[in-house]
């Protein structure tokens, strides 16, 4: 049996006795798939800055036709807390402007979301997850391929803190689809 590569080249495929075709295949995630091939995975970064007890300290709202997949989320705090990552009720922030930058060097696409740190209109919706962060600790969330939250255009994400503190600061990686 011959078969053709993507150059053109005639190879000889290796069958087994069951007549299995034996192949190498190369696999990659979905989100590099998309930041390498569509160029559409960004980063969110949440500078440093001292919270009060309720903060949200991240909000990030999807203003894309395209879906918005949460990657992941990293966060760090000075002060041992609970956090949770909610949809708010208000599709309508203020606060400090986050701007999203695009992690493939090679692309000018600029993500249609809108991001703020320090929001100061929202209310808690829904509860998607909860977790506590050590003092001076890290917590990165929502890394397992797979399970990611999905924004649909004007859906919002937003991560409150519990306990007061004096820095957090952390990150949202995402991409389009």
């Amino acid at each position: 049996m011959e078969i053709t590569n993507a150059v053109g080249n005639k190879t000889g495929a290796k069958v087994d006795e069951s007549n299995r075709l034996h192949t190498l295949a190369v696999s990659e995630t979905e989100f590099l798939s998309r930041n390498e091939n569509e160029k559409q995975a960004y980063t969110w970064n949440f500078p440093r800055y001292d919270y009060s007890a309720g903060d949200t300290v991240m909000w990030l709202r999807n203003d894309s036709n395209l879906n918005l997949h949460i990657h992941h989320v990293y966060l760090y705090c000075d002060t041992a807390t609970d956090f949770f990552v909610h949809k708010p009720v208000s599709t309508v922030a203020a606060g400090t402007s986050v701007t999203p930058c695009n992690i493939n060097f090679t692309s000018a696409n600029i993500a249609e979301a809108t991001a703020f740190q320090n929001e100061t209109t929202n209310a808690t919706g829904d509860v998607l997850q909860t977790e506590y962060v050590a003092a001076n600790g890290t917590v990165s969330i929502l890394k397992e391929e797979g399970y990611e939250i999905i924004l649909g255009k004007n859906d919002v994400l937003a991560i409150d803190m519990v306990t007061v503190g004096t820095g957090t600061f952390g990150h949202i990686v995402g991409f389009f689809k």
